[in-house]
């Protein structure tokens, strides 16, 4: 048996948000995420909004390690719905 100490924690954290980020910051994945400074830039909105929609359960998103992500295209589904409802 091995004792984790928080010394390997702390790498093994380093390591998932590093792949993490490649993952996210890849333009050869099909389906792109974003994070909300992107998804800010793509609707041209404030950091607010996109946390209003969040909140009233509008904007689907996935939530690792505290920061937030979108998929792209269930984000253009959306829009494209709220679009048709007006």
């Amino acid at each position: 048996m091995e004792i984790v100490t928080r010394q390997m924690l702390d790498e093994f954290k380093r390591d998932l948000i590093n792949e993490l980020s490649q993952f996210v910051n890849s333009s050869s994945q099909a389906n792109k995420l974003l994070k909300n400074s992107n998804l800010m830039e793509y609707l041209g909105c404030s950091y607010s909004t996109i946390e209003n929609l969040r909140n009233e359960g509008i904007l689907p998103y996935k939530k690792v390690m505290g920061t937030y992500y979108y998929l792209y295209d269930e984000v253009r589904k959306v829009f494209e719905q709220e679009r048709l409802k007006v």
